[in-house]
């Protein structure tokens, strides 16, 4: 039973969000800047990507700076990072959930890999 309320619940969400929460984010740079997640049972979640040598971790050994990356979370659930001032490119990047669990950003579509894991990849034009 509580499945069934918790997906009318998400279901519910995405209705009244509207079509743009389910566009995938291949260009960050045209949606305001920022990198969106909906998780609002984690407790923290950072953006682990090539801007930022993978939160730290490529610089320091594969220890994961716990403010590199770091982003907010609204009332909502919706996580955001602003990615104002990121030079044109293409960029891996995933997303670091509660300090241990790597995730791909589920509404883009285009993967690469990063030390045998999957990751997603956007392109930023400038």
């Amino acid at each position: 039973m509580m499945r069934v309320i918790t997906a009318a619940i998400i279901l519910l969400l995405l209705t009244t969000a509207g079509c743009s929460f389910l566009t995938p984010m291949q260009k960050p740079v045209e949606q305001d800047n920022r990198l969106l997640l909906w998780l609002p049972g984690a407790s923290s979640v950072q953006v682990l990507s090539d801007w930022n040598d993978w939160g730290g971790s490529v610089a320091a050994g594969g220890i994961i700076d716990p403010v590199c990356g770091r982003m907010e979370k609204d009332d909502s659930g919706l996580w955001t990072i602003d990615l104002e001032g990121l030079p044109g490119g293409v960029y891996r990047y995933a997303f670091y959930v509660n300090g241990y669990k790597w995730i791909r950003d589920p509404v883009n579509p285009e993967t690469a890999e990063f030390e045998g894991r999957t990751v997603s990849i956007i392109m930023v034009s400038k």
